[in-house]
């Protein structure tokens, strides 16, 4: 929905969308898809974690917090449950509208931002805290750049035929969308073209460079990624994985995608 004049913006603020809920009412649950985020007006929620066959509570908001902002730029499941403790109010802000008012109205979005670069934050400080720990054995090749190259034919067709050279890191790879100029959610650097059913994610993985080891990151996609035969992304738990060879093969999707890359490591000059 494009807004081409300020009586049509007027009439979408008026549009937007409100919801109260009883106390004991779910707003969201665990494992259900969604892509609206949402403000606390009034009222508090409890947030519960499915954990060995019983719900586990691991946060309690209040007004003016966010929750569900995930959804907005994910396409995966709800990660968990929550529940309205009291009588609640809350605005609910999907991808269009959240694009909109990014134009019209972007005071309203700051509980979001705010609460997505809390999110960006703490996996930051996650990634550090585990870079060792994570994949001990894995072989470390320092390396400064990564050719790509199609190894399906699909694949080859998206690349031109050619081999990409890639030195900008992280390097940003999604599925192609007419509205990728438009939504704020898209920030890719190779797009991947694809008609449904999708089994690429709107902004799917990462290729990253840290202090000279080259990794595949997960970006929040539903099917993941293969990585040199290992599963990272959507249900696995495991959100990225080393390039330890000189030459690795990336599928992108599940098993039966045809988006298949290889990315050569060039070693770092010594």
């Amino acid at each position: 929905m494009a807004i081409s004049s300020a009586a049509s913006a007027q009439e979408f603020l008026m549009d937007e969308e409100f919801r109260t809920y009883l106390p004991g009412e779910n707003v969201v649950a665990e494992g259900t898809k969604g892509a609206t985020a949402f403000i606390i007006l009034s009222g508090a929620v409890r947030v519960l974690k499915q954990a060995k066959g019983r719900e586990i509570p691991v946060a309690t908001l209040g007004e003016g917090q966010v929750f569900g902002e995930m959804g907005l730029i994910e396409d995966r499941p709800r990660s968990a449950t929550v529940r309205a403790l009291s009588e609640l109010k809350v605005r609910c802000i999907d991808r269009e509208q959240f694009n909109e008012l990014l134009r019209i109205k972007p005071a309203v979005l700051i509980p979001i931002m705010k609460s997505l670069f809390e999110r960006i934050r703490q996996a930051s400080d996650l990634l550090a805290e585990n870079a060792i720990e994570e994949n001990p054995g894995a072989a470390k090749l320092p390396a400064t750049e990564v050719i790509m190259s199609g190894q399906t034919a699909e694949a080859q067709k998206i690349l031109n035929q050619r081999r990409l050279l890639i030195t900008k890191f992280p390097f940003l790879i999604g599925r192609e969308s007419l509205d990728s100029e438009s939504d704020v959610f898209y920030n890719n650097d190779l797009f991947i073209p694809e008609t449904k059913p999708y089994i690429v994610s709107r902004n799917h993985l990462a290729i990253g460079n840290e202090s000279g080891t080259i990794w595949v990151i997960d970006r929040g996609s539903a099917f993941g990624t293969i990585v040199n035969g290992r599963e990272i992304g959507g249900q696995t738990g495991l959100f990225r994985a080393p390039l330890d060879q000189k030459q690795n093969q990336i599928i992108i999707g599940s098993v039966t995608s045809k988006f298949i890359f290889l990315l050569e490591i060039i070693p770092a000059q010594v």
